[in-house]
């Protein structure tokens, strides 16, 4: 306790000078430390707590003595406790808290045994990314709007939507953003990074997968299922980047890519065939 309570106490002390630097700049400041709403989140992996046992974890962190009222929904600041066991292959428990009585159907009961022992790790922290900072993308059903099950067109190996969007925040994508792919594929995360307002360039060696199997499915299909502007889409050969893009100055603010690799995206060369079959590369300048 006396280590989370330095944790925390260093991460709150930082924010009351920052709280103070802005004030004095006369910027946005954030509300004040003492007036900040809070709640604790429990999150038991693989066991199941009635209300009153979580109630009884969060009372171990009373000691942080956090000043603001509390607020279970909505808060300023959400805390997560995660109580982690080991798991099996199916995600269930491996030494299962409870056992349902023998016809399966009568109220669990508790395996003292099993609720004796330790867990493999507890962790706390601050959320650092909710709705009412406007990052709460699995509200209101978003991430099953932007899912690749709506999409008009997929690939085998189109980016997974949620993955896209971990990646394409981490790259700091934004609106205004000139955000690149060079190995772009069906533009999965080209996608996503219109969806943060970016404006998004493609490249990629397969001319066939950048034209779409038709008309209606395509890339552009897919950012017009949403209501984006269309991606600026070239073939081009990576291999030769240095005959492509310009060193000498920056042009993108992001390079978010999935390169490819594995059986389901093999290797694919750039150039011209002979009569054989065999494909003659491009010549270095």
């Amino acid at each position: 306790e006396a280590e989370a309570e330095a944790q925390i106490d260093s991460e709150l002390d930082a924010q009351a000078k920052y709280n103070k630097d802005t004030e004095h700049n006369n910027h946005n400041p954030i509300k004040p430390y003492h007036e900040r709403s809070w709640k604790i989140t429990i999150h038991t992996l693989g066991s199941t707590y009635t209300r009153q046992e979580q109630n009884e974890m969060r009372s171990k962190f009373s000691f942080l003595q956090f000043p603001g009222p509390v607020q279970m929904k909505h808060p300023d600041d959400e805390y997560l406790f995660i109580r982690e066991v080991e798991l099996d292959a199916m995600g269930g428990a491996v030494y299962p808290r409870h056992c349902k009585g023998e016809d399966g159907k009568t109220k669990k009961e508790l395996i003292p045994e099993n609720d004796a022992r330790p867990p493999l790790a507890c962790y706390f922290g601050r959320v650092l990314g909710n709705g009412t900072l406007g990052r709460n993308w699995r509200g209101s059903n978003r991430l099953f709007r932007y899912s690749l099950k709506k999409r008009t067109y997929l690939g085998p190996t189109s980016m997974d939507s949620e993955l896209s969007l971990i990646m394409t925040n981490l790259a700091k994508v934004q609106k205004g953003s000139f955000a690149f792919d060079p190995f772009v594929g069906t533009g999965s995360i080209l996608l996503t990074a219109g969806l943060r307002g970016a404006q998004t360039f493609g490249t990629d060696i397969d001319l066939r997968v950048l034209r779409g199997r038709n008309p209606n499915e395509n890339i552009v299909s897919n950012f017009q299922q949403y209501g984006l502007p269309p991606p600026e889409l070239v073939r081009s050969d990576n291999s030769i980047y240095h005959r492509h893009f310009r060193k000498h100055l920056p042009l993108f603010d992001a390079i978010v890519t999935d390169p490819p690799y594995g059986i389901r995206a093999g290797a694919r060369k750039s150039g011209s065939r002979r009569g054989d079959g065999e494909v003659r590369p491009v010549l270095e300048e």
